[in-house]
């Protein structure tokens, strides 16, 4: 997306927001802030890319993660359970990365995480455009394949294997 289309995104977020505000509704920052909508304009639907919020605000920052990775918003209790007013900008950020990197819910919905970097060297994913896009190619084309090819290639494999 060009830096002409957020800028528009980002007029359209403010002329809402501004006439919900008039009619005494308290705005579109209860669903969405403008930085979480901006860096989700950029999502594919095969991908997850963490380098996305990198440069979102602190306050934002767990719901464009949130948003970016699970492709919802972070409920209450999972905003108090990562809140830690005690931790700099950049420890607070990794600790959340950390937390959604590790959680349950991005290994059950099986989803991939691109440029994710941990900076205790414990996890780093960074992938370049190239292999990105390959992947990124390679993933769609296996949706493409009807189930009952992969289930065939699968049962083949494993006999040729010796697993089934």
């Amino acid at each position: 997306m060009t830096e002409k289309e957020r800028s528009i995104y980002s007029q359209i977020y403010d002329i809402s927001n501004d006439n919900l505000k008039s009619y005494g509704i308290e705005g579109m920052s209860n669903l969405t802030n403008k930085e979480t909508l901006v860096a989700s304009l950029d999502l594919e639907p095969d991908a997850t890319d963490i380098s996305l919020a990198y440069d979102v605000p602190r306050d934002v920052f767990v719901q464009a993660i949130f948003y970016i990775t699970f492709k919802r918003w972070a409920q209450p209790d999972e905003l108090e359970k990562i809140r830690d007013d005690s931790l700099s900008d950049r420890d607070y950020k990794r600790a959340v990365l950390r937390s959604v990197y590790e959680s349950t819910e991005r290994r059950i919905k099986n989803k991939v995480v691109y440029n994710y970097i941990d900076h205790t060297n414990e996890y780093t994913f960074t992938v370049g455009k190239f292999k990105r896009r390959v992947r990124m190619t390679l993933t769609k084309i296996k949706a493409k394949i009807p189930l009952k090819w992969k289930m065939a290639v699968k049962g083949f494999l494993n006999k040729l294997l010796g697993r089934g």
